[in-house]
């Protein structure tokens, strides 16, 4: 048991601190790239970003959840399947990431029209490559994952973003004045930054001793199976990733044209609550990513339902533990954080934030709350229920952004108070699902214990 606990908590904090480290040098980015971009800028900046996350999970971005559940399900020869699944992985995710970038590509300027900005259109243009990279690196970080070895995906998270943090910044001001040039630049960044990393994982999987003892042969037949299995398995993990940018997609339709029919600032307030609010709310919940990756891994590989209970409670204290201290922090230091961090921002500017960030404060606990959730449930093999779960949150969100980001006295606030709402609605019905689950079997005041012991 106390093994059992020790392996969750290392993987956890593993993947936890690179996650935490990559999204500080995120905020640390965002700062003086707010300082260039401007309101503006960075709000051309944030409208790219939910298309690309969605082109993301179409084309694969579900893959490491699928293929951590799959290699930790293989008890025996794990080694062996896992090379078979990462080479079939690759071998489909080649050519729906090409096929993702070359749609973000051609429908650059049609996305930018439609949200209400054509100025975005070079941002769309410049990113594309990295669709294609970020799905071959799905696969490696999902066969790292399942082996339960975290390192590899955290280094590459930082690499990441420690690239991105350089060439985002040189080749923003290098286009300064032209604001739309230097928002192309900095998501040009983004596409390499993810091709070094990539390069940071095969590398990796190459130096991999047990690797280079392997001697397979292809078998067509075999590859079709496994294609099968990981596309059963990516299909509702897929959905789930794909349902929070499609819902940001529709927030920046919403938000910059219903505020903009009152307000001429509608798409620097859009940068505040997603640039500026949300940024510090991903903080404290990246760390909790590490345990929500670690949950589907952990609770898939369990022998009976008894132990996936219990694994799938640690994993639930454990994201509690951390997160409502954080969301409790930035409720009450947001003036601080905003002014430690934001310090380009107009007066106007830092009060719009802070009164945001306050608002969107609970979102750190539920976030956090949620992705664990969706984790644990995957990992039990209930794949659907957090679609079933989010997709309901987020009529919610929609349903509340229509009618708040109407009245002017609410404005981009009505965009906070939605998303509450999403990840709080989501969070209860998966905790509805998991706690019903334990009782019908009997077996959670025993997992309560088991785990105090």
């Amino acid at each position: 048991m106390k093994n059992n606990v020790k392996s969750i908590t290392r993987g956890a904090v593993s993947l936890g601190i690179g996650a935490f480290i990559s999204k500080i040098l995120g905020a640390i980015y965002r700062i003086p790239l707010t300082n260039i971009l401007g309101g503006l800028g960075l709000g051309l900046y944030q409208m790219v970003f939910p298309v690309y996350a969605l082109l993301l999970d179409f084309s694969g971005a579900g893959v490491p959840s699928a293929l951590s559940k799959i290699i930790a399900q293989n008890g025996e020869d794990k080694e062996k399947r896992a090379y078979e699944y990462l080479s079939s992985s690759i071998r489909l995710l080649s050519i729906l990431g090409a096929i993702g970038a070359l749609l973000m590509f051609v429908l650059a300027k049609p996305l930018a029209t439609m949200q209400g900005n054509p100025d975005a259109y070079l941002g769309y243009v410049f990113l594309s490559p990295a669709v294609f990279a970020v799905s071959l690196i799905s696969c490696f970080r999902g066969y790292f994952q399942g082996l339960l070895n975290m390192t590899p995906t955290a280094i590459s998270q930082v690499v990441e973003q420690i690239i991105k943090l350089l060439f985002g910044l040189i080749l923003a001001r290098l286009f300064l004045p032209d604001i739309p040039k230097a928002v192309a630049g900095a998501t040009f960044a983004i596409s390499v930054s993810e091709f070094i990393a990539l390069a940071v994982l095969f590398f990796t999987y190459k130096r991999r001793k047990n690797v280079n003892s392997l001697n397979l042969i292809f078998d067509r037949f075999e590859h079709r199976t496994r294609v099968k299995r990981i596309l059963k398995t990516t299909v509702p993990i897929t959905l789930v990733g794909i349902l929070i940018p499609f819902s940001q997609v529709i927030d920046s339709f919403l938000i910059v044209n219903i505020i903009g029919a009152y307000r001429a600032d509608a798409t620097a307030l859009y940068g505040l609550l997603g640039g500026v609010a949300m940024t510090v709310v991903n903080l404290p919940v990246s760390i909790c990513y590490g345990v929500a990756t670690v949950a589907i891994p952990t609770v898939s590989a369990a022998k009976t339902e008894a132990e996936k209970n219990k694994n799938t409670l640690k994993t639930l204290f454990l994201t509690l533990a951390v997160a409502v201290p954080c969301a409790i922090f930035c409720f009450f230091f947001a003036p601080f954080i905003v002014n430690l961090l934001f310090r380009s921002l107009s007066q106007v500017e830092k009060t719009v934030a802070v009164n945001l960030l306050k608002t969107a404060s609970p979102c750190v606990a539920l976030l956090s709350l949620l992705q664990t959730s969706n984790g644990a449930l995957i990992g039990k093999g209930k794949l659907y229920f957090p679609v079933l779960s989010l997709l309901i949150g987020i009529i919610v969100k929609t349903v509340l952004n229509l009618i708040l980001l109407k009245i002017p006295s609410v404005n981009i606030y009505g965009g906070a108070i939605a998303l509450n709402a999403c990840y709080f609605t989501s969070c209860l019905i998966n905790l509805i699902m998991i706690f019903n689950v334990k009782v019908r079997n009997g077996s959670l005041h025993a997992c309560r214990r088991e785990y105090a012991s």
